[in-house]
């Protein structure tokens, strides 16, 4: 199913994870795509990729904290396709950090790493939404967005920020045939994970979920895409959770834990 075919899409972050998840899916149901990253190497490297198995895909070197060349960058993504249809911010990035002593510093950084840089992509692609009467934009928030995490204030409320802005947006551009949502993703196995954290540390996350593990950036890229495409054409101004149960929960832990970490006892021991 071509749910794209003949229309532009740029993501920001799109040179791996559930940035490049997004984009070769995109490439794959037939939109031409702008991968827009500071990791250039690895943007142009996956933009030839697909280009040979005969996607239309551009990378384009853009670091989100760098506003000028950002908006550089996206402009010039409209100016060569002549239009843009989806728009997927994916650029963002974390910090941990208690409210009482955290770096105003790396407060700051974060802001402008998730929420300004979300409304700077924004506000590039509205004009040409606007003309065409039509556009779909996907915000890139947390369940962290959701709810309070301690430690991690600077990233709760900067992706709480995100959904704001997200509805908020949503209302500005509704009768401009304009759609905005947000991806509110739960646990993701992803390299930069695989790098930072201990096996026992996944083992935690995998058993926070109702499912049983962590999600997949493919798995993430087609609930983004679906928010994208036409299929939710009603659907504007939601927040959809992708987190595999993990906040469905609300009851405290009882002895039904128990009989969870027995089950990934057996599976880790292959019965």
């Amino acid at each position: 199913m071509a749910r794209f075919e003949d229309k532009v899409a740029i993501v920001s972050g799109g040179a791996d994870g559930m940035g490049a998840a997004c984009v070769r899916q995109l490439a794959a149901e037939g939109a031409t795509v702008f991968a827009l990253d500071v990791k250039a190497q690895t943007a142009h490297e996956l933009a030839a990729e697909l280009s040979a198995q005969g996607g239309c895909v551009t990378a384009l070197e853009a670091d989100v904290l760098d506003e000028e060349q950002f908006r550089s960058a996206l402009q010039s993504a409209i100016a060569v396709a002549g239009r843009v249809d989806v728009l997927i911010n994916i650029a963002g990035g974390s910090a941990a950090g208690m409210v009482a002593d955290v770096d105003l510093a790396v407060w700051d950084r974060l802001y402008r790493l998730n929420v300004r840089s979300t409304l700077v992509a924004c506000q590039e692609v509205l004009p040409a939404m606007r003309r065409q009467q039509k556009g779909s934009i996907v915000t890139m928030a947390s369940i962290s967005g959701l709810r309070g995490d301690p430690g991690w204030a600077a990233y709760n409320s900067a992706k709480a920020s995100i959904i704001s802005l997200t509805q908020s947006l949503a209302w500005e551009e509704g009768l401009n045939g304009i759609r905005v949502n947000a991806i509110c993703p739960g646990p993701v196995a992803s390299q930069r994970m695989l790098a930072t954290l201990p096996p026992e540390a996944f083992a935690k996350y995998d058993q926070a979920c109702a499912i049983g593990r962590m999600g997949r950036a493919e798995e993430l890229a087609e609930a983004i895409l679906f928010l994208a495409s036409d299929q939710a054409s009603f659907i504007t101004g939601a927040s959809l959770v992708a987190d595999g149960g993990l906040t469905a929960r609300t009851s405290q832990p009882t002895e039904f834990d128990d009989v969870r970490a027995e089950i990934f006892a057996r599976r880790a021991r292959g019965q």
